[in-house]
């Protein structure tokens, strides 16, 4: 052979009737290799945690040691990610090093992902994660977690269809949003920041700012973003904003914290943990070494109604 590329095959498989709060424990090639566990999600108001890290898509030897940690933090009920899974979602030679690297922790939970530009809007985002449309929305408990898309630069090629997908799907938010007013929690992902302590990026995103008003208006939780490759943590109109892009990829440099908004800043590979405990909740940033980078105390939004 004079060529060889790596090729990933995906098959599925649905299951109804599943029960609620219950692990599901699986075996996809009944050789050992394909073995993992899932839990669905319970009823009524019972704690849990979920992880969540960003911008994983170089320096596969740091990507490794984040998914290590993460994986020592014990059994999170799910996993999210704020997108830039890999440096070219176009390249089929990467997604294979990504599952790789992922492995251990992707077959002990469910994974949810956001859309970067990294990934270019390729098929194969959609192929390998099953995502029907690139924002959608779960409940889990007494929280409500919302995905959205905000790579606009990939979704059409002209201004005007760009900015019609944009309208489309800011109506579908706020449409989702109001049909799930009564959960304690609400968490929105995706992967660009409308705020951000990187002084060369700062006014890159005029589009995404329109997000902040309507998770003002809906008393959203918390937000947790990508794209900068650090950690930040920003509080505007009661709504606490995450950057969490210390996955792997090159660290940005924290240089212009936004005064009378920023709360913490940190150029340094980590991943957020989050425990809701009925009307609490508690967001932490971990360091590689187990260290407390920050921490966040939430309180249910119905005292906030």
């Amino acid at each position: 052979m004079t060529k060889t590329a790596p090729v990933l095959r995906v098959q599925k498989v649905s299951f109804t009737g599943l029960e609620a709060g219950k692990t599901y424990h699986y075996d996809s090639f009944g050789e050992g290799q394909g073995t993992g566990c899932f839990k669905t999600p319970p009823s009524g108001a019972v704690p849990f945690q979920f992880l969540i890290c960003g911008d994983t898509r170089s320096r596969h030897d740091v990507h490794a040691r984040v998914i290590q940690a993460m994986v020592k933090a014990g059994e999170p009920d799910f996993v999210v990610h704020t997108g830039d899974l890999v440096a070219d979602g176009s390249d089929s030679a990467q997604w294979p090093v990504f599952f790789s690297v992922e492995r251990e922790l992707l077959r002990k939970t469910a994974f949810f992902p956001s859309l970067g530009n990294h990934e270019r809007n390729n098929l194969r985002y959609y192929e390998f994660f099953d995502v029907q449309l690139p924002y959608y929305s779960f409940d889990w408990t007494n929280a409500h977690i919302v995905v959205l898309n905000t790579d606009l630069g990939n979704v059409a090629r002209s201004r005007e269809s760009r900015d019609a997908y944009w309208s489309e799907e800011l109506r579908w938010l706020e449409e989702d949003l109001a049909r799930s007013r009564k959960t304690d929690f609400a968490f929105v992902v995706f992967h660009h920041p409308p705020f951000t302590a990187v002084k060369r990026r700062q006014g890159d995103d005029k589009e995404v700012n329109q997000v902040v008003p309507v998770m003002e208006k809906f008393k959203i939780s918390a937000v947790f973003n990508g794209h900068d490759h650090n950690y930040q943590h920003h509080l505007k109109g009661g709504v606490h904003y995450v950057v969490t892009g210390g996955g792997g990829a090159p660290l940005y440099p924290v240089d212009a914290p936004l005064a009378g908004l920023t709360r913490k800043v940190e150029s340094t590979e980590h991943y957020v943990g989050i425990q809701v405990n009925g009307k609490t909740a508690k967001v932490q940033a971990f360091a590689l070494d187990g260290r407390v980078i920050d921490a966040i105390e939430l309180a249910s939004r119905a005292e906030a109604r």
